[in-house]
């Protein structure tokens, strides 16, 4: 690498910064993440990295309010000279943390999330490999325009499809239609380059809450009537197989579509939500005719932060039909 590169490292905790500590059993992250220097130094030639802690938090505690701090830092550092950004978390919600970063993020620079399943004190940590081969994509001329991807393992996923399917693997990372590419001897590949979209911009107003609910055999819906009552401002249903829930859902789901928008992704996780296939009480077709609304590819986690940063950035019903309707998730024309 010939030419100088400056890296923003924006740390959030998580596994891959976790050690022991005097309070207890476990671990939690620590104040940054495993020193790497000496090795990207050697590895890494030109990369400049300046590190910033945004947070010291577990997976389960980051929120929309830290993420819009992310991308205001990230922002920041690119807007001073920064040709990446790499953001470091927990990998429990790592999908939905990138997922997230990816709808709102603008600059014309590689955002790359990454994290590890083994915590440093653990033979084979993964945490210095995901590190480095996420400073690796952030300064690929390849990967100048790819906006936010997700790198684990040496694989490199499109957050829209990224899923972690395994509790603690190193390999827990994948997605559906197979990684966006991959790095091998130190190089990165892109085997398909990703389109970019327009982001859905930064809300300056409170995120609001977004219920998700999945269907279960024998589950009566009883908790559906309150939603709307307890403040909710939309509402996500992982419904069974492409699109149905139990009939007894059916007339809640309705009256609550009335106030708020409800949107039904698929249970599986991978598949779209199926539109026009089972009819009956409580399938897709009648779900639509109620007024909900299926959410294309996205599995029901991902359909709830894009719900959450529609609705915060106004958007109205219509508005939400038209994005989900497209294919790439942005209304026509959206695309660059």
């Amino acid at each position: 690498m010939s030419a100088r590169h400056r890296v923003a490292l924006c740390t959030l905790g998580g596994t891959i910064a976790a050690f022991p500590h005097a309070g207890g059993p476990g671990v939690l992250p620590g104040a940054q993440s495993p020193s790497l220097r000496p090795a990207i130094e050697q590895l890494l030639p030109g990369v400049e990295i300046t590190e910033h802690s945004l947070a010291q938090v577990p997976s389960a505690a980051v929120d929309f309010d830290l993420l819009r701090c992310v991308i205001a830092h990230a922002e920041a550092e690119v807007g001073a000279g920064a040709n990446g950004v790499v953001v470091t978390t927990g990998t429990d919600t790592l999908e939905e943390v990138a997922f997230a970063l990816d709808l709102m993020w603008s600059a014309p620079a590689p955002l790359i999330v990454t994290g590890a399943m083994r915590h440093p004190g653990t033979p084979g940590a993964d945490g210095p490999a995901n590190l480095v081969g996420a400073l690796r994509v952030a300064t690929d001329p390849a990967t100048s325009d790819v906006g936010v991807v997700v790198v684990m393992n040496d694989r490199i996923h499109i957050p829209s499809q990224v899923q972690k399917r395994h509790t603690s693997h190193v390999d827990a990372f994948v997605s559906a239609a197979g990684p966006l590419g991959e790095i091998s001897e130190g190089v990165v590949y892109l085997h398909t380059p990703p389109p970019r979209r327009r982001p859905l911009g930064l809300p300056d107003g409170p995120f609001p809450p977004v219920a998700l609910l999945r269907t279960a055999i024998g589950d009566d819906g009883r908790l559906l009537p309150h939603l709307v009552d307890v403040g909710y401002r939309g509402l996500v249903i992982e419904a069974a197989g492409g699109g149905s829930t139990p009939p007894s859902w059916a007339q809640p789901l309705e009256q609550i579509a009335r106030h708020i928008p409800v949107l039904y992704a698929g249970r599986p996780g991978t598949g779209p939500a199926l539109r026009s296939t089972y009819g009956g009480v409580g399938g897709e077709i009648d779900l639509q005719r109620r007024g909900l609304i299926p959410a294309g590819l996205l599995d029901g986690l991902k359909t709830r932060v894009l719900l959450t940063i529609l609705l915060a950035t106004g958007a109205d019903i219509d508005l939400i039909r038209r994005t989900l309707a497209h294919p790439t998730l942005h209304p026509s024309g959206n695309e660059r």
